[in-house]
Formats: C-alpha cells, structure tokens, sequence
C-alpha cells in the first residue's frame, strides 16, 4: 500500500511561493522571473510531500492555474475563454473554446514533469485532465457533436500521454470526474478510453472525484489498459460497499481518495485506517493507494501537510 497526493498542493506558503505570489500581484513580471520562480515554488511543494511520507507525488501543479487552462491553451483548436463554475469535481475551471479541428502540436505537461522529476526522490506523477471531462465542459464552435470533439480530444491526448511516457513516467493519473455526472454514456466513454490509451505502456490511473462511483465499478474496472481505478472515498463513501459484489479483477490496483481537501479538519491516521478497514471486498493491500479525494491547494500548506501525514502514517499501518 503506497501514500500519494492526487491533485495539487498549496504552493504560496513557501519562500519562492510567497514571491511568486507578490510578483504576480505586483504585475507584468518577465516570463522568465515567473518560470523561475514557479520552478523553486515547485520544488518547496515537492519537499513538502516527500517530507510528509508519500511515496507517490505530484509537482503540486504550481503551474496549472485550474484543471483545464493548460489543455485549452495548449491542445491546437482550442482556446482558453471565460472562466466557468461549477467543475465536476469542485471548484472553478477555464472553459476550453473549441475553434477548429483539435489536434496536439506541443507538449502540454512534458516539459513540467521533466523538471519535477529530475533529482526528486519519489516517483513524480502527472496529472492529465481527461478527454470526456475536456469535451462536456467546452464550447464547442468546431464539431457540433460533444462525443465527436471527445474521440478528438482523446487522439490528442493519446500523443501527450505518449510524450511523458518517453519523458520517464512510470504511472498517469487522468481525471475524469464529468463521468459520474453521465454514468449512462459509460459505452461511449469506454471507446474513448481506448483511443487515449493506445500505445500507451505507462500505467494508467482513472481518477473519479466528486461522488458515488457505484453505478460504474463494474464497467470501469474491466477498462483496457487501466492500471488503476482512483475512487472518492469521501463523498463517494456509501457507494464503497458495492466492492463487495464486483470480483475486483486480477492486477488491477485500487485508489482511495481518503483525504478531504475541502475541509481544513485534519483526518488522524487512526480515522483513515478505521475508514479503509470497513470497506469490504478490497483487493489486497500491496495492490491500494491511499490519497487526496479532493483538490488540497486551497488549503493552508501547514494543514495540507499534516493531513498528507496521516495519509502516509494510514498506509504505512495498513501494509505492515
């Protein structure tokens, strides 16, 4: 059982965070001035969740500022356009403007998760908005049709998941939380699940944040390609009891997101352990993550880390 950090991590606490901060409040710093400093806040993060006990982190996402704003100005046909509410999995969100024909043209995270990874001690794990998510939330000026754009974005994403595969990654987390708002359209969503992952040798993780996955266990588990099924195990708790009916297939590895990033009380060990030990029907511990159901970025980074804590102290009792 491995300790990791699904999402972000507060970034403005530290050093470089606080003058990252102040430089961009103070307006119109260089490009340069900011890559710099998002480069340093990057690393502050990254020690922050190694020195918590994770054995699996994110770069903090110190550059992304909200899920789809990198992919709706990065992927080629696509533009940021105003902001948006209401993210599948909470919060703000940038809506991708979709112009003309989707296609990728340059890395989107790549050159992020290079510098992340060298001389860091754990494993760096990417994290990749995913093409169903990217298609219900856009505005759609090309395709017409949402599932279109979705197979679309899904091609593209597919060449980026392939670039941080050559870049080093040894495991992707694709988020995809506008899938429990649709559990109906799982068929359509598993053909799109398949063009993102062709090619791809990298595991994959399928995060659902932001509710009960039930209704999708039994399809979600059996995806191609899928190494990791990453589930909320906050808001999505009474659900968890579906496990036990399911058969988790042979290899197939199981995150909980057991962290609320939404409230600033931080979980004991003691209660995350309670929690995991009353789910029934899980696979073996060696194949479970332990995680963040929620977003921790808009937390104190004093709090974030004390609750990444107890998420690791959690894992490291629950393998022994």
């Amino acid at each position: 059982m491995i300790a990791t950090n699904n999402g972000p991590f507060p970034w403005r606490g530290g050093v470089a965070g606080r003058a990252l901060e102040a430089a961009i409040r103070g307006g119109g710093p260089a490009p340069e001035e900011v890559r710099l400093l998002q480069d340093r806040a990057t690393r502050e993060v990254i020690d922050s969740q190694v020195a918590a006990g994770l054995d699996l982190v994110t770069d903090g996402m110190v550059r992304v500022p909200d899920p789809t704003a990198l992919a709706a100005a990065r992927i080629g046909g696509l533009e940021p356009g105003p902001r948006g509410e209401g993210y599948p999995g909470g919060g703000p969100y940038t809506v991708p403007v979709v112009r003309a024909e989707v296609s990728w043209n340059q890395p989107i995270l790549t050159e992020d998760y290079l510098f992340a990874a060298q001389g860091c001690p754990r494993p760096v794990k990417p994290v990749v908005v995913g093409p169903y998510t990217l298609a219900r939330l856009a505005e759609d000026r090309a395709y017409g049709e949402p599932m279109a754009l979705a197979m679309a974005l899904a091609a593209a994403l597919n060449q980026e998941l392939r670039s941080l595969q050559t870049a080093g990654a040894t495991f992707i987390q694709i988020d995809e939380p506008a899938c429990l708002l649709h559990p109906e359209e799982f068929p359509i969503f598993s053909r799109i699940w398949e063009v993102l992952g062709r090619g791809v040798s990298a595991p994959l993780a399928l995060h659902l944040e932001g509710g009960d996955a039930a209704p999708l266990f039994a399809g979600m588990a059996r995806l191609r390609r899928l190494a990791c099924l990453s589930l909320d195990a906050v808001r999505g708790r009474a659900g968890l009891a579906a496990f036990a009916g399911i058969g988790w297939p042979e290899g197939l590895r199981l995150g909980l997101g057991v962290v609320d990033g939404r409230d600033a009380r931080v979980e004991s060990a003691d209660e995350i352990e309670a929690l995991v030990r009353s789910i029934p029907g899980l696979p073996p511990p060696d194949r479970i993550l332990l995680g963040t159901a929620s977003s921790l970025g808009d937390l104190p980074a004093d709090t974030a880390a004390a609750k990444l804590r107890s998420l690791a102290e959690a894992a490291r009792r629950l393998r022994a």
